[in-house]
């Protein structure tokens, strides 16, 4: 039932992004200027496992040969559309899925840059050489043509609509852990902002603006959707940038706004606002890409330190980080408990060697200098340190010196585990 369903939505989307393109679209030869439906194929093949490309690829080949015989063509050109934009779609899903897996997420650099070089690139070549080819078989003679707009159009519009479905795909309802409620709302205005930027640039207030005088307004809605993509992430960006293209294409084929009179030519128009809209919408995708791998490394890293602080915790054990350099030291673990001093009062190593029992000053004070000097050979050091309380508490350190890689002394590192002896 689950794969029907899935066959059902891959369908109804590929017909209703393939009616909206038709509203707008102009058509020289067999290629059209606008073509939003062929990011539904990709995107859906990417964020599904590949147990299910199955049921992605038989709605794909349902809405697009519907699509065609609803606009009168006969069975056997249905047929053979359809054909290839599956054929299309598997190609570019099949290489991005070689770096992205399955199903994928656009959450590092890389994941958005084998969307568009490995998933939107080869889908728009393969569906370009396909469509093409089929051009001149039927007799057309406008090959070159052919090839490119169907180039250019599929290769806009998987990168408008594919990023859309996979970013989407994964969302899931929560609790907790999700955006804060300013986040939410700041994310919200300046998502808001960007439509009405757009739908300010690309309607006819253009012109009382100033018309081309006014290309540099072209410049307002990138703002917008930088917020957007910082507070938002990946979903608010590529939800703003399908919305904001839709607003500036639609808009352009009403002969409005910037790219209304390039050349007098209104399928040139169409092409250039939509390299426009791509524009924007990868800025965003970027920017929220390069953000997310930020917060997963600062969650990772959070998650780290809190594995480690947890098992030297439960071994009654510290760890240090000194900087014989500048003396100062960063302690980890639990120095309250465990020595009766809090870590703010040991940022130093002098500090640390206030603790020390007077009888052993001298010797850590001694080891420690030759640890500086060592070349990164393992030691071990017991000695005493009084705490504030008044209770010797006994130690065995054990350090090792890090060098970069010209040999220069970069750290001494070390853990210090903790036994209690009778006060003296």
């Amino acid at each position: 039932m689950h794969q029907v369903i899935l066959s059902l939505f891959v369908a109804l989307a590929y017909v209703a992004l393939a009616a909206l393109s038709a509203m707008v679209a102009i058509a020289p030869t067999d290629a059209w200027t606008v073509w939003l439906a062929s990011g539904v194929t990709l995107g859906v093949l990417l964020a599904t496992p590949l147990g299910r490309w199955p049921a992605v690829l038989t709605g794909a080949l349902l809405g697009a040969a519907a699509f065609s015989l609803w606009l009168g063509g006969p069975w056997l050109e249905a047929v053979g559309y359809a054909v290839i934009e599956v054929v299309a779609g598997v190609a570019g899903a099949f290489f991005a899925s070689r770096f992205t897996g399955l199903p994928a997420r656009l959450e590092l650099p890389r994941d958005l840059a084998a969307l568009v070089i490995a998933g939107a690139l080869p889908l728009a070549i393969v569906g370009a050489v396909l469509a093409t080819a089929w051009h001149m078989v039927s007799g057309g003679t406008q090959a070159a043509t052919t090839f490119v707009i169907w180039f250019l159009s599929n290769f806009v519009g998987a990168l408008l609509t594919a990023p859309l479905i996979i970013a989407w795909a994964a969302f899931r309802a929560k609790r907790s852990g999700g955006l804060t409620l300013p986040a939410f709302a700041a994310g919200a205005v300046a998502g808001v902002l960007y439509v009405i930027s757009m739908h300010l640039l690309f309607d006819d207030h253009f012109e009382r603006l100033g018309g081309a005088g006014s290309i540099g307004l072209t410049y307002l809605p990138m703002v917008f959707m930088a917020l957007t993509a910082l507070l938002w992430g990946v979903r608010g960006a590529t939800l703003a940038a399908f919305l904001g293209a839709v607003i500036a294409i639609v808009n352009t084929a009403q002969q409005e706004g910037p790219f209304a009179d390039a050349n007098g030519i209104v399928a040139e128009g169409e092409l250039q606002v939509q390299g426009y809209a791509v524009a924007l919408a990868l800025t965003g995708l970027l920017i929220a890409v390069l953000a997310a791998s930020q917060r997963a490394a600062m969650r990772d890293a959070r998650d780290w330190r809190t594995r480690f602080e947890t098992a030297i915790d439960a071994h009654r054990m510290l760890a240090y980080e000194w900087d014989p350099a500048s003396g100062r030291m960063a302690i980890t673990g639990d120095t309250l408990h465990l020595l009766g001093v809090p870590a703010s009062a040991l940022a130093t190593f002098a500090d640390w060697l206030g603790l020390v029992a007077p009888d052993d000053r001298d010797g850590v004070a001694a080891r420690f200098d030759a640890r500086r000097d060592g070349q990164g050979a393992g030691d071990s050091l017991a000695y005493k340190v009084r705490g504030n309380s008044g209770n010797v508490v006994n130690l065995t350190d054990e350090a090792r010196a890090v060098r970069d890689h010209d040999g220069a002394l970069h750290r001494v590192v070390g853990i210090v585990r903790i036994g209690t002896a009778p006060a003296g």
